[in-house]
């Protein structure tokens, strides 16, 4: 039947989970087999905090490997962190920016953000479905984002693209939200799914003293 209201937690990522386990037995990182990018997730405050200090990508990379040392989810959180942070200093053009910065060290990921661009005019879901992939792991994931916000005007039509693409759309939307977010700032997102989110008040205070 139908699920009424939230199901109650706690509910924790896979890289959280391994990261519990591995604390455990006295290790500070997380598990190479994470392939999802729980890593860059945990990596934002950071990047928000850090933007524009030289030791930014250090502290992402610490971050990062607490969730997994997976070389492909380690990577793509790098560049990840490199374009939020370009669009946090105001870049005309983020994306285009932090491909070029990471062109030597990250060729693999040059050419997937070349791709996207050569795929600006097939639809979102189109090219999440057939493209991209809809799992979690990256590339797909970080490519559904980046695909998203490059097709979009707003955050809610960005979000919204994405939802409608399925599979996993949280890992693409908190990367989209984290892009769009930096770029449009509070007044650009929609009041209404605010005033939806529990405990807004107190995530929107944190994050305000954060920076």
């Amino acid at each position: 039947g139908k699920i009424e209201g939230p199901i109650k937690g706690k509910w924790l990522h896979g890289g959280m989970i391994k990261f519990f386990e591995n604390r455990k037995k006295g290790l500070e990182v997380g598990d190479s087999h994470i392939k999802e990018t729980d890593g860059f997730c945990c990596s934002l405050p950071v990047v928000v905090k850090y933007a524009g200090n030289s030791g930014l990508m250090e502290k992402v990379l610490k971050v990062t490997q607490t969730q997994s040392t997976w070389p492909v989810a380690v990577s793509h959180a790098l560049v990840a962190s490199k374009i939020v942070e370009c669009f946090i200093k105001n870049d005309e053009t983020p994306i285009q920016s932090a491909k070029e910065a990471i062109k030597e060290e990250q060729p693999q990921i040059y050419k997937e953000l070349e791709m996207i661009e050569s795929l600006e005019t097939t639809p979102h879901v189109q090219a999440v479905g057939y493209v991209f992939g809809r799992p979690c792991y990256n590339p797909g994931s970080f490519m559904g984002a980046i695909h998203a916000v490059q097709t979009s005007t707003n955050f809610e039509e960005a979000v919204r693209k994405t939802i409608k693409a399925g599979g996993c759309n949280c890992s693409r939307s908190f990367f989209i939200g984290a892009m769009m977010g930096a770029k449009v700032g509070i007044k650009g997102l929609p009041r209404s799914w605010i005033e939806k989110t529990t405990h807004a008040e107190d995530v929107l205070k944190t994050a305000m003293e954060m920076i």
